[in-house]
C-alpha cells in the first residue's frame, strides 16, 4: 500500500511531464528529480530515489540502514520536496502522510512503538483525516503505558474518525 502510494505519484508525473518515456529513460529522469527535489512533489522524489542505487550500500538510494552516508544524505534531502494537501483534507494531512510513509519505508533507528503507531495511522491519513495533537499524544501515551495493538487500533480507527483499517 505504501509503495503503491509513491508509485502512483511517479506514474502521474511521468504521464504529465514525460509521456512516452521508456523504462530506460526513467533512471535519467530520476537523477534529474533528485538533483532538484525542491521542485517536485514528495511522492515523485521518493519514487525517484527508489530507481537509483546508493553507491555506498548498494541498496535503493535513501532506504539503506541508518549510518549509510549516501542514504542518510538522500533521506534528508527528501524533506525539501513539495507537499500539497489533497482537496478536502485538513491542512497538514499531506505532511503527516509523508512523514508516516517515510518512517514506514525506512524504519531504521525508529522505536518499535513509533513504527507501530505510524503504521496504524496510515489508513486514517489516507482517508483524509488528521488527528489532533491531543489525540496523537494520548494515543502515544496509551502505548507507553502498555496498551496492546488491538486497543491502539481501536483508538486510532474509531477515536480518530471511525476509519476501517
Amino acid at each position: 500500500m505504501v509503495d503503491e502510494l509513491v508509485e502512483a505519484g511517479w506514474r502521474e508525473f511521468l504521464g504529465r511531464e514525460f509521456a512516452g518515456a521508456s523504462a530506460a529513460d526513467e533512471r535519467d529522469i530520476a537523477e534529474m528529480v533528485v538533483d532538484e527535489p525542491d521542485k517536485h512533489l514528495w511522492r515523485v522524489v521518493d519514487a525517484a530515489y527508489d530507481r537509483l542505487t546508493c553507491a555506498e550500500c548498494g541498496g535503493r538510494l535513501s532506504r539503506g540502514q541508518a549510518g549509510c552516508a549516501g542514504c542518510d544524505l538522500a533521506n534528508g534531502f527528501r524533506y525539501v520536496a513539495i507537499e500539497i494537501d489533497r482537496p478536502g483534507v485538513p491542512p497538514g494531512n499531506e505532511h503527516a502522510l509523508r512523514v508516516n510513509v517515510s518512517v514506514v519505508r525506512r524504519p531504521y533507528g525508529i522505536s518499535e512503538g513509533e513504527l507501530l503507531l505510524r503504521r496504524l495511522s496510515l489508513p486514517v491519513l489516507l482517508e483524509g483525516l488528521l488527528p489532533t495533537v491531543r489525540q496523537a499524544q494520548a494515543t502515544k501515551d496509551l502505548y507507553n503505558r502498555g496498551a496492546g495493538v488491538d486497543e491502539l487500533a481501536a483508538v486510532v480507527y474509531d477515536g480518530w474518525g471511525g476509519v476501517s483499517p
